[in-house]
């Protein structure tokens, strides 16, 4: 080797990076060549510097327990599959103001599709939609998504059978098949559960019942491996009843000018327009 390839290679060599023929070579030419002895010498003692330079320099205590306690809850954040949102932990509750299919449809099925890539039963309850659309639409992301849908990874329910299957809406009921979808997903061996549910269908009539069923919602999920996603369509809804969304999710998307804007609700900062 030339003296050009031997100075390339002796910061691999001090750091034992190299493998046993190449490092034969180097000491051979080492030892015939004192230029290259003079350049071992100052990367040797550059690294020294720099090593103990840094053996100095510590991280705060608090900046090495919060890295830690994040690191240790690796486990519990999930990517939502949305591009505004990105990871999210177990336990988040989500709405969406919508105003059209479109962007609906965005939301849906990017969350959807990374929920069946990360091993998790999923579940939409549709409305403002048909089941076939649902299906279309996921499809166009997921292209295996019969396979999805054969062995019930993907579960897709019309608002009529979900929330209204006695002909109003119940509680209990509607709690307990989301409770029941939980459990099926862990008794199944998937990583956990993840569900959408559409709420164009949703009038005055029902607006506090549903209110309940969504504080409800709010106060059990966190810490069960479940993430909800409630998507309301805003054209239908006063500033009022946008602030009792807000009162009762983690966060809440919508969308102004062509951008999504995120308000994270659990920091009580709230303004709608």
């Amino acid at each position: 080797m030339e003296c050009d390839s031997i100075s390339k290679c002796l910061c691999s060599f001090l750091d034992g990076e190299v493998d046993i023929e190449k490092k034969k070579i180097i000491e051979t030419h080492l030892k015939s060549c004192p230029a290259c002895r003079k350049e071992l010498v100052t990367q040797r003692s550059i690294k020294n510097l720099i090593k103990n330079r840094l053996s100095i320099q510590t991280a705060p205590g608090f900046l090495k327990q919060k890295i830690e306690s994040e690191l240790s809850k690796i486990d519990e954040y999930r990517e939502s599959g949305i591009d505004a949102l990105d990871l999210i932990c177990w336990g988040s509750h989500i709405a969406q103001l919508y105003q059209n299919k479109a962007d609906m449809l965005e939301t849906i099925t990017g969350y959807m599709e990374k929920g069946l890539e990360e091993d998790e039963l999923c579940v939409w309850v549709t409305s403002d939609i048909s089941e076939l659309e649902a299906k279309d639409a996921i499809a166009k992301k997921v292209p295996d998504l019969s396979d999805y849908i054969n062995r019930q990874q993907l579960q897709l329910f019309s608002y009529k059978d979900w929330y209204l299957a006695d002909g109003s809406f119940n509680i209990n009921k509607v709690l307990n098949k989301a409770f029941d979808k939980s459990k099926e997903a862990i008794i199944k061996g998937y990583k956990g559960f993840r569900a959408a549910g559409t709420l164009s269908w949703l009038h005055n009539s029902d607006w506090e019942a549903f209110m309940e069923y969504e504080s409800l919602i709010n106060d059990t999920l966190p810490g069960n491996k479940a993430l909800i996603i409630c998507i309301y369509k805003d054209i239908d809804y006063t500033g009022n009843k946008i602030e009792d969304i807000v009162k009762r999710h983690k966060y809440l998307m919508s969308k102004k000018d062509g951008n999504w804007r995120i308000i994270k609700c659990e920091k009580k900062q709230f303004e709608y327009s």
